[in-house]
């Protein structure tokens, strides 16, 4: 591997892997997201695409993807498809997902806390997920609406699951990881499993087949795109946790307002 130039922030390749959550262990334009056709009317049902808005190729087949990055972000979407809320970008369960609003995982109780709620309880916790977001770059031969065929190559793409999609990523490409391999080495082909719920609804789960005998040489564009992300995750995080100590002292100005009201209410009663 030839010697790479280091950006200004100074960030070696193993300062990157770490702040990236990439290596294996025992603001700018807006980067469109990679996911799956849920409405058949402009391509395949389940076929992978790129959210730009405009000329969205569909393809069934043929999907790489290369991982720069492996985050867990708590996300609170409103019924308006509206972002309420969202947490630090953190690199496992351990770290603290401080939020927007001064709370912790936007507000959502641990897991077994929440399944003892009933159902009426558990509404208030609708439209808040954990996803697992990984950003990277998507290759692949799609067909637009209008069929025409379009070729994707080395696009920059932020992937943002939950649910059933929250732990195929895990188990099929950190999990099996090599050690001292990052997850810029090499390139996943992505796959689909259609799925059918209680309701007759089909779903769909990504799934991942890591090329690890493939290994990508680190090259100066790689290492310039993977130092660029790692700016776009410390500058996200920076502005999330702002707001999150703004929002924890006026939350604690108010509870102390309210406490010192219902002193004054029990005096006077």
């Amino acid at each position: 591997m030839t010697e790479l130039a280091l950006q200004e922030n100074g960030l070696s390749l193993s300062d990157i892997s770490a702040e990236l959550g990439a290596a294996s262990t025992s603001t700018g334009p807006s980067i469109p997201n990679l996911a799956m056709n849920y409405d058949g009317e402009n391509g395949p049902m389940g076929a992978f695409y790129l959210k730009t808005g405009q000329d969205q190729a569909y393809a069934t087949e043929g999907v790489k993807f290369r991982a720069f990055s492996n985050h867990i972000q708590y996300q609170h979407w409103g019924d308006d498809n509206t972002l309420v809320n969202k947490s630090l970008l953190i690199k496992n369960g351990r770290e603290e997902a401080r939020d927007q609003l001064g709370t912790v995982n936007c507000g959502m109780p641990e897991y077994d806390d929440l399944i003892q709620l009933d159902k009426k309880q558990r509404e208030k916790y609708d439209g808040i997920d954990k996803f697992r977001v990984v950003r990277g770059l998507v290759s692949y031969i799609g067909k637009t609406a209008d069929g025409r065929e379009i070729t994707i190559e080395n696009q920059p793409c932020v992937l943002s699951v939950k649910r059933k999609n929250y732990g195929p990523f895990w188990h099929d490409v950190i999990k099996k990881l090599p050690q001292g391999m990052n997850l810029w080495d090499f390139e996943s082909i992505l796959s689909k499993d259609t799925q059918t719920n209680v309701h007759g609804k089909k779903y769909y789960i990504m799934h991942f087949a890591p090329q690890f005998g493939s290994p990508i040489e680190m090259d100066q564009i790689t290492y310039d795109s993977l130092s660029h992300v790692t700016s776009l995750i410390t500058s996200e995080n920076r502005k999330i946790e702002e707001a999150y100590k703004n929002a924890w002292l006026q939350n604690s100005k108010d509870e102390q307002s309210d406490r010192i009201v219902d002193t004054l209410d029990s005096d006077v009663a």
